[in-house]
């Protein structure tokens, strides 16, 4: 059994468990608490070896990945005395990957499932190798794995031979907390761990799988899951301020149509429209004579929840993944006798496609979600389809000067959709895309670690999109509170239209004859046309506020972002707030609302 010091148990000797491996287990290793493991596990797994190793040498049979090559030279055979070169010549020819290191949390995860898989009993192997697994945790020791470089076939081989590589002592690794590469073999010296060596299968063990992978989406998982409950969060706003409908989310509605995501979604949208004053203002036809509202805000809860089912399907996955016994060939009992874990069965367990296909919910979640706080974003800047917010949230009290050099939020529009079609472009289907590798033994691919990458590298690019919708959204927020009035699009009487038609042509007449000297040079005709706009007055205080949770947002945003009242340099502090959504600090405050 493995636990973690806060005691999570989980039993991992095969064919039962008493605790499955949850992805918050992980996040929680992920982060630095340190692990421990029975000892009955280790003496199950070296009896097992024991067993296994017996049947081999007996019978003198050819068995895959203990006394053959690998990939294409299966049919090789290895003298008995090669055999543990065989497997340290394994890892160190295919820790090659290249690129930038992966965070250490990420290869912490990918070592914790790596020695979850192993310690289930069904891979051969000695107990050591779990045990140094353990070790590196708890020492903080963690292999530097550059992060390109598998393609998901045979498992995540690159990225997790070099993490074997430091168990061999060799490579580097990064130590506690320091962003400092250092010898392996000297932080195992530090520490007091003599560097293993491999005997037959256990290279094959310990990179077969594709637990970097899985990593992988297990830590973007988290982070999808915060930037979803942030995208409601900034719809709710945007929703209030726009002047829309609260209807389109109420629960009878979407119990109709009973997707789950969308259920869910539209609930915390609800909640967090629930008791805004300026919904309460404007709701009324007679008030703002609105019957619907765009997509962006009416549809918003089934297409973000569309992105919750996206990602909650890939948790199951994810969650099958982490137990799961996953290298080749893996050891089962004899049919004789069921004691003797001697019979080696081949397979595929190792490929990253099943994977794969769930780490590009992710990214097709991404696409939607920038796309949608996108579309509102534009609205924003558009006088024609803001509903009274002025071109492009200049702050109202400007005077037509001030107002004539000041750009207000126009560019951060564009940087928006800079970053949406970033998104976009990243959105390649990756694992739709297969290379044969290993001479063709290997003829069909995930690209399953590649596509995690680019998951994890889209992430921040979402926060980016999000907090520049939350910036304009308290902007105009702002904006709201300076007006006395909300604008109207009731329907005008007939009468009403004769009579602005007779004022209309009485008002260009009176323009043209007084500007008629001043353009009568130049040869100039022209027309004036003139539109009535109905604004409804608001008299009581606090009518035009947001709802309590959306209300707090906006003031803390504030804080990082403060209004645009005249121009000025705004990439800083967009930065900072698009961290602040990362961290997840802008869910935890919303969260006391019982929102979430």
């Amino acid at each position: 059994m493995i636990k973690a010091r806060k005691g999570l148990l989980f039993m991992v000797t095969f064919p039962k468990e008493t605790k499955k491996v949850s992805l918050e287990d992980v996040l929680t290793v992920a982060k630095g608490e340190p692990v421990d493991i029975h000892e009955g596990v280790y003496r199950m797994l070296d009896e097992r070896r024991a067993q296994i190793v017996a049947k081999i040498r007996e019978t003198s049979e050819p068995a895959y990945g203990f006394n053959r090559g690998f990939g294409h030279n299966v049919d090789i055979p290895v003298p008995q005395e090669q055999l543990e070169a065989l497997q340290e010549n394994l890892i160190r020819s295919h820790a090659c990957c290249m690129g930038e290191p992966a965070p250490v949390e990420m290869i912490r995860a990918a070592m914790f499932l790596r020695a979850i898989s192993l310690a289930r009993g069904c891979s051969g192997i000695r107990s050591q190798l779990v045990r140094m697994l353990v070790n590196l945790l708890n020492h903080r020791i963690t292999p530097v794995v550059p992060r390109l470089g598998s393609v998901g076939a045979s498992g995540d081989l690159a990225p997790l031979s070099h993490i074997a590589l430091a168990m061999l002592g060799e490579g580097t690794v990064f130590v506690g907390d320091s962003t400092e590469q250092v010898k392996a073999s000297d932080a195992l010296q530090n520490a007091g761990l003599p560097p293993i060596r491999l005997e037959m299968k256990e290279g094959l063990a310990l990179n077969n799988g594709v637990q970097y992978s899985t990593a992988l989406g297990i830590l973007a998982y988290f982070r999808m899951k915060t930037l979803l409950k942030t995208a409601t969060i900034t719809t709710a706003i945007s929703a209030q301020v726009m002047l829309a409908a609260d209807t389109p989310f109420r629960r009878e509605l979407h119990e109709l149509r009973p997707h789950q995501g969308g259920m869910t979604v539209a609930g915390w949208i609800w909640q967090l429209m629930k008791d805004s004053p300026i919904r309460n203002t404007h709701g009324p036809y007679k008030i703002d004579g609105e019957i619907q509202d765009p997509y962006n805000i009416r549809c918003a809860g089934q297409i973000l929840g569309a992105c919750h089912d996206l990602i909650e399907e890939t948790r199951i996955t994810l969650e099958t993944e982490a137990n799961s016994v996953t290298d080749n060939p893996l050891i089962f009992p004899d049919a004789a006798r069921p004691d003797q874990f001697t019979r080696i069965v081949s397979g595929g367990h190792f490929h990253g496609m099943p994977v794969a296909v769930k780490l590009y919910n992710f990214m097709q979640a991404m696409g939607i979600m920038s796309r949608l706080s996108n579309m509102r974003c534009a609205r924003y800047v558009d006088e024609a389809r803001n509903k009274g917010l002025g071109p492009d949230l200049k702050w109202p009290g400007l005077s037509g000067d001030e107002a004539s050099i000041c750009s207000g939020m126009m560019i951060p529009e564009y940087t928006s959709s800079g970053l949406t079609n970033y998104i976009w472009g990243a959105c390649m289907p990756s694992h739709l895309f297969s290379f044969s590798t290993d001479a063709g033994q290997e003829d069909h691919v995930s690209m399953c670690a590649g596509l995690g990458v680019r998951v994890w590298e889209t992430l921040p690019r979402l926060a980016e999109v999000l907090a520049i919708e939350l910036a304009m959204a308290a902007q105009a927020a702002a904006i709201r509170k300076e007006m006395d009035y909300i604008p109207s699009k009731i329907k005008r009487s007939e009468k009403e239209v004769n009579e602005t038609k007779t004022a209309r042509e009485l008002y260009d007449r009176a323009l043209k004859k007084v500007l008629e000297k001043r353009l009568k040079q130049r040869g100039e005709e022209f027309r004036v046309r003139l539109d009535v706009r109905l604004e409804h007055i608001v008299k009581e205080r606090g009518a035009t506020s947001l709802s309590p949770p959306c209300e707090m947002v906006v003031n803390e945003v504030a804080k990082i972002f403060p209004r645009v009242i005249k121009d000025r340099h705004m990439a800083q502090e967009l930065e900072q707030l698009a961290a602040f959504i990362s961290e997840g600090k802008l869910v935890d405050m919303v969260a006391e609302y019982g929102v979430f």
